[in-house]
């Protein structure tokens, strides 16, 4: 099978898929042949693309999974992948001065949102002894930030998620694993500037942390998401696959 047509016929929900990372991974999945549904709380921007279609879906709240999986049963015929893609990070806070009411926040859409997404993708494809799930992790996941502690603890939350949901879902033929991005020039990592840093030199001590020099792209992650889909392997599942140039402290 070409590149080109790895998942044609296949019918893939990418959560948060609206931009950055998530917008990569449905185009990618478009460009292999795939079905591609991004639910999400926003619509894309670009609407140009045939084989990409939207449902609104809050990943929060269990009722709107449900509602979103079942339009993808009645007009598709069934879910072949997932991709866990949605998340939020608010950066800079110390941790002795993190609000309760923003740690759950993170916690709901990067965790429970996994959660979530896991648990009814394993309900929908269970019956078909196929299928993959593959969740958003981070560096963050795996290495401590004082000034991220809400997004480390939930990120890290997502690596058990990841494992347990394998677990369980083994016996069906369902494979759910992690992809832990690095650093990605996304308008998340832009976002960790702090008062006074230019955008040229936060990308450079970005890039100083990666032993190749570089950041990884939206597409390098797309590519990783596409690696851990493809039914070929299907020998590979509870892994989490950092994509980041070599920076993994504390791996």
């Amino acid at each position: 099978m070409s590149e080109q047509t790895r998942f044609t016929g296949k019918t893939i929900v990418v959560t948060g898929g609206s931009g950055g990372l998530g917008w990569a991974i449905a185009n990618a999945f478009s460009a292999t042949g795939g079905r591609v549904i991004v639910g999400d709380v926003a619509a894309p921007a670009q609407t140009d693309n045939d084989s990409i279609s939207y449902i609104p879906l809050d990943v929060t709240d269990e009722n709107a999974w449900i509602s979103l999986f079942d339009k993808v049963d009645a007009a598709y015929g069934g879910l072949d992948v997932l991709v866990n893609s949605a998340g939020f990070y608010k950066p800079n806070i110390p941790f002795e001065e993190m609000p309760l009411d923003l740690w759950r926040k993170h916690f709901a859409i990067n965790a429970d949102g996994a959660f979530l997404g896991c648990k009814h993708a394993i309900l929908r494809m269970k019956g078909r002894g196929e299928g993959a799930v593959i969740n958003m992790g981070s560096g963050l996941s795996i290495t401590a930030n004082a000034f991220g502690s809400a997004y480390c603890g939930s990120k890290a939350a997502v690596l058990m998620t990841t494992r347990v949901a394998a677990a369980a879902a083994g016996a069906y033929g369902i494979r759910v694993n992690a992809v832990l991005p690095g650093a990605v020039p996304t308008s998340m990592l832009m976002g960790n500037m702090v008062e006074g840093e230019t955008e040229e030199a936060f990308l450079e001590k970005m890039i100083a942390y990666s032993p190749l020099g570089r950041l990884a792209t939206p597409e390098d992650i797309a590519r990783g998401v596409l690696f851990l889909a493809d039914p070929a392997n299907v020998a590979i599942t509870g892994v989490h696959l950092p994509i980041d140039g070599g920076n993994m402290p504390g791996a």
